[in-house]
């Protein structure tokens, strides 16, 4: 279970990066791909990785763009949360970290 404001950053912040990689990344060619990922570390997080391949060459952005300033403003604003970007040449890979103790509601 998740808690409401919690399910709906994420899903604002999956989108965006959908939008993007079928605009610009990987899901804008035939034999691209995403891979996602997620994970609770032992340190009370929740870790999400978004890893693109086989789309076109990626450079990285020469400026910061609206979707990536919604996505880091409320990952950190709402949730206490971190994202991350890397621009890798064969795919954007980015990770959003989460605090367990922000988005998991507390038991009943």
């Amino acid at each position: 279970m998740l808690e409401p404001n919690a399910v709906q950053t994420i899903a604002i912040s999956l989108h965006e990066l959908a939008t993007n990689a079928a605009k610009y990344g990987s899901l804008s060619a035939a034999d691209g791909r995403v891979e996602i990922a997620w994970s609770r570390t032992t340190d009370g997080w929740l870790s999400l990785r978004w890893i693109e391949s086989g789309g076109p060459p990626v450079t990285p952005p020469t400026h910061r763009g609206f979707g990536r300033s919604i996505m880091e403003n409320i990952i950190a604003g709402q949730l206490r949360g971190e994202v991350r970007f890397d621009w890798r040449e064969q795919g954007l890979a980015c990770e959003i970290d989460l605090p367990l103790a922000e988005i998991v509601p507390p038991l009943a």
